[in-house]
């Protein structure tokens, strides 16, 4: 079959087959589809209905795996006979090919296509095997690291080694330690390494290689990085054309037979899209990959557009996913249509409003509070599970518990407390059921506002998912609205109040990482109270709906604020829990212990000499052949050697050489917006004006709030003379940048090269208004461009001085390259208002006044205010103008300088004829009398200089005038 075959092949769309609800018995495809979407749903009551409608073996297997799958026994898959009859003929096909020195997840790939087409008529119980197996994985994968509750090595035990499959080297026996470290290199992605703290990383391993095979159908694995961005350019759903990512420019599609069984499963492109979204979180790095984003989309673009009559909350979750896949991949939007689309499924109605309410214990005004009504299409009628209402009652570890029966005790000995009040105050208390006042008697807030309405404190009984679309909405109000008090005011209580203080922020997310454990409690040591803890299926049932963080991102980010608070200590044992080594490096430079850092180094090459660990040496030590062998030791894959490398280049003043290793780590990682913006600048330096131009056009689509690459970009435009893309360059740069005068003078230059003449007289306003920060002269060549542009607008150039005024003369290449650092106070934007042809004129007039009222002393200002008097008709205030430029010509010591004589006697000769034009008998005495005085001292050391001779003949024709007046 040829190859256009095959892609039309890969595009295939599942028949989703419905079960007419008229009929009582389904048939065996149906039953197995109803089983997929109950899985996704938790539903183990639906898949136990569907076992009494089947009596086929081979459908009674798969729906008992679905069933061990939403019931939570996640390991029990893996146990089950028909997963352990796959995985036999799996690791025969692996050896029988020779696979074993392939990357992981092409070895699986390709051994499944062989298990698959040596049984042709078993395709459709393999294709349900290999999903449940994968989602298993997956599902064990988050347990332990972000939900729990947590297991012990030897309840596990069993599964490792049927993952020795996934080794490279099959003499190696695979324990939990050799998985993990063989799992942390294979995740790796783009460049990027995992998180080495998380749990059983082989886990997420096996089912990116299982669910890789059942929902993208591809033989190309995740270290093929894509070459295109699909990030800064997302295509919609709607115009996507679902095709297989390629390496080399070639696709490597699976069997078409192979192809076809596959994508009629109904749910393996969504559990697909799980692990890669699970995948993402697992990098250290906080850019967003690609490669992996690509194959998100790829995923979503199925799932969305499938149709799921037999549960409409399902169209729901899976809009709220691909939302969610939005926003972790920091797509423009954030997934705001999603979020948007997914109310519309479900049926959710959501109205922000207001109502009167008091907030404190001592308010005696109701002020306006805001109020969320939200309400489900169809009430939640299902009360709190049997084991969420055991865990209610749990006492909490944090708060020294204790158990029930204590409790009751307690309550017996007659304390003259209350009964919950004796408990808080012996920290005994369940940690849910602890009020405001009981934690903190002095607090003056109520524990929910009082509401005159009584109405608006009602809170209706949500669905779970529709509570989950609330969550997202919160997430949408973050990413779409700036950092105030209405913001926060629209969301519940955040995890950190950075804006309020770090300090609070820092103890906030302290606490969150305290509590969040995935293992039971003290107070759970009991056979029942470990029965009636959340089982695993009730804690992942909406797990992929929500943000919910794994506990080395809250450290992570825990100790990102200890770095930014200085608390480098803490910082500095966190980051070590965590294994991020950069920033361990970086915590012993602040802390002045370079000797301890390089020692750490040293010690963890011996280990494991990784990329960024040579990478971290040639930190400390300043040799770039250390740079050289992470580049190496990676297989040209570790961007971050590059970047570093790059950078020590600069700083040794080889700027082709870094320019070099610049553009090797963006074909590496592409993401990474600093490496763009640093190769952005160095070919500025070199005027490779086509390659700057590309930096900084990825810088902005990366980062579109990055003033100064959006500055220097407009710059580059200015520079190639394209000035309609400087302008709308600089515009978007000075929404970020206000108070940079360099892109105020710039901007400046493009808007009169567009004749954007109103936008061009507020840039001036602007620099006016900065003028503390650059101490420059006032642009007086731009305002005589804008009194020729506005008012003279058929005139070519200004010719008062006979082709040498120099306020005709633009300076073309003034233009400032911005710095990465430069600093930015803020101030209050101001958006320039709309102008008319008509207003042109006034608006110049504004300027030009609150100009001289502000530089009085400049000549040029002054002649250039003349000849906008002139061209207005304001023959008397042009003469005004004229004689302070006069005025400010005769600083002190001017009759000394050549040069300063001979600019007065040209501004007194357009003096003169301003006298003249007026005519009157007292305009030309007076006119003769400065002239006089001008020319006498002049004569004292210029008699033979032109101008001054050429200003005594304009001398002797005003006598001449005056007499005949007379």
């Amino acid at each position: 079959m040829d190859s256009d075959s095959d892609d039309d092949v890969f595009n295939m769309d599942a028949v989703v087959l419905t079960a007419d609800e008229d009929e009582d018995v389904l048939s065996e495809g149906d039953i197995l589809k109803e089983a997929e979407l109950a899985v996704i749903d938790s539903n183990s009551a639906r898949i136990e209905q569907l076992q009494t409608q089947t009596s086929n073996a081979r459908s009674h297997a798969t729906l008992d795996l679905a069933l061990l799958l939403s019931r939570g026994e996640y390991a029990d898959v893996v146990r089950h006979e028909s997963v352990q009859s796959l995985w036999k003929s799996l690791g025969d096909a692996v050896r029988r090919l020779g696979l074993t020195t392939k990357h992981p997840c092409t070895r699986i790939t390709q051994a499944l296509e062989e298990v698959f087409v040596a049984d042709p008529s078993n395709m459709q119980p393999l294709s349900y095997t290999v999903l449940f197996a994968g989602a298993a994985f997956l599902n064990l994968f988050v347990q332990l690291n972000y939900t729990g509750p947590a297991m012990e090595d030897a309840a596990l035990a069993d599964l490792l080694p049927m993952l020795h499959v996934l080794l490279d080297d099959s003499t190696v026996e695979a324990t939990k330690s050799t998985l993990h470290s063989h799992a942390l290199v294979s995740l790796q992605v783009d460049g990027e390494s995992p998180f080495s703290i998380c749990e059983y990383p082989v886990f997420l391993e096996t089912a990116r290689c299982l669910l890789h095979f059942v929902g993208l159908q591809s033989k190309v694995n995740w270290t093929h990085s894509d070459p295109d961005d699909h990030i800064t350019k997302p295509t919609p759903l709607a115009n996507f054309l679902r095709r297989p990512r390629t390496v080399h420019g070639m696709a490597r599609p699976l069997n078409p037979q192979v192809t076809a069984a596959l994508l009629a499963l109904s749910t393996g492109a969504w559990w697909t899209g799980r692990s890669l979204m699970t995948h993402q979180r697992l990098l250290i790095t906080k850019e967003p990959s690609n490669t992996l984003w690509t194959e998100t989309q790829l995923c979503f673009s199925v799932v969305v557009g499938r149709s799921y009559p037999s549960d409409t909350y399902l169209s729901a979750r899976a809009q709220l996913e691909w939302g969610l896949a939005q926003h972790v991949f920091e797509i423009h939007g954030k997934g705001r249509a999603s979020f948007d689309d997914a109310m519309a499924a479900s049926g959710l109605t959501v109205q922000m409003s207001g109502s009167m309410g008091k907030r404190t214990k001592y308010q005696v005004k109701s002020v306006a509070q805001m109020v969320l009504h939200a309400t489900s299409r169809v009430e939640n009628v299902a009360g709190a599970s049997a084991s969420a209402l055991a865990e209610a009652q749990t006492t909490h570890v944090d708060f020294g518990g204790q158990s029930s029966g204590e409790m009751e005790e307690a309550n017996e000995e007659g304390d003259p407390l209350s009964f919950e009040d004796q408990l808080v105050a012996d920290g005994k208390a369940a940690y849910r059921n602890i009020t405001r006042d009981q934690a903190d008697p002095d607090n003056i807030l109520l524990e929910h506002v009082a509401f005159e309405d009584g109405a608006a404190a009602s809170d209706s009984n949500l669905q779970v998912i529709d509570q989950a679309i609330l969550l997202s909405m919160c997430l949408d109000v973050k990413n779409n609205n700036p950092a105030d008090g209405l913001t926060s005011e629209q969301m519940v209580r955040d995890p950190c109040e950075t804006q309020r203080s770090r300090e609070r922020a820092i103890l906030q997310m302290q606490a969150l990482v305290d509590q969040h454990t995935t293992r039971l409690t003290i107070t759970q040591t009991s056979l029942k109270a470990i029965q009636d803890a959340a089982p695993a299926h009730e804690r992942l049932a909406y797990v992929y709906s929500v943000i919910f963080p794994p506990r080395y991102e809250l450290k992570r980010d825990l100790a990102d604020r200890y770095l930014s608070c200085g608390v480098f200590a803490s910082a500095l044992a966190t980051f070590q829990e965590l294994e991020m080594w950069d920033e361990v490096v970086q915590c012993f430079q602040l802390l002045d212990q370079p000797k301890r850092a390089e020692a750490l180094v040293r010690e963890r090459l011996a280990v494991a000499p990784t990329p960024l660990m040579w990478c971290c040496l040639g930190d400390l030590t300043e040799d770039v052949a250390h740079y050289e062998t992470a580049w190496e030791v990676s297989k040209h894959r570790f961007a971050r050697a590059k970047r570093t490398w790059g950078r020590k280049m600069f700083e040794q003043h080889k700027i082709d050489e870094a320019i070099g290793h610049f553009q090797d780590a963006v074909r590496v990682a592409p993401m990474y917006t600093q490496a763009w913006f640093f190769l952005g600048s160095l070919s500025m330096r070199t005027e490779d004006w086509p390659t700057a131009v590309q930096a900084f056009t990825r810088v902005v689509q990366l980062s579109p709030d990055d003033g100064e690459a959006w500055g220097n970009l407009g710059s580059i435009h200015l520079r190639l003379r394209q000035h309609n893309e400087a302008f709308n360059a600089f515009q978007e740069a000075l929404k970020q940048r206000r108070t940079l005068w360099q892109m105020w003078e710039n901007f400046v230059l493009c808007a009169m090269q567009v004749h954007k003449f109103g936008d061009a007289m507020y840039a001036m306003h602007q620099l006016l208004d900065l003028r503390d920060k650059h101490k420059r002269p006032v642009d007086h060549e731009m305002l005589a461009w804008l009194v020729e542009a506005i008012v003279y607008p058929q005139a070519d150039a200004i010719a008062d001085d006979g082709g040498e005024n120099e306020a005709a003369t633009i300076d073309m290449h003034a233009v400032y390259p911005l710095d990465d650092d430069d600093n930015d106070d803020g101030v209050v934007p101001r958006a320039p208002t709309a102008a008319s042809d008509a207003n042109y004129k006034t608006q110049l007039a504004k300027l030009l006044g609150r100009t001289t009222s502000i530089v009085t002393n400049n000549p040029k200002v002054w002649q250039v205010y003349a000849h906008f008097h002139d061209g207005c008709g304001h023959k008397a205030k042009a003469l005004e103008c004229r004689l302070k430029e006069c005025r400010a010509l005769q600083k002190a010591g001017w009759d000394k300088n050549q040069h300063d004589v001979e600019l007065l006697c040209r501004a007194a000769k357009r003096l003169s004829v301003s006298y003249i034009e007026d005519g009157s008998k007292a305009s030309l005495h007076a006119c003769r009398l400065y002239l006089r005085g001008v020319v006498k001292k002049s004569q004292v050391d210029f008699a033979d200089n032109p101008d001054v001779q050429d200003l005594q003949r304009v001398l002797h024709q005003l006598e001449t005038l005056e007499a005949q007046a007379n």
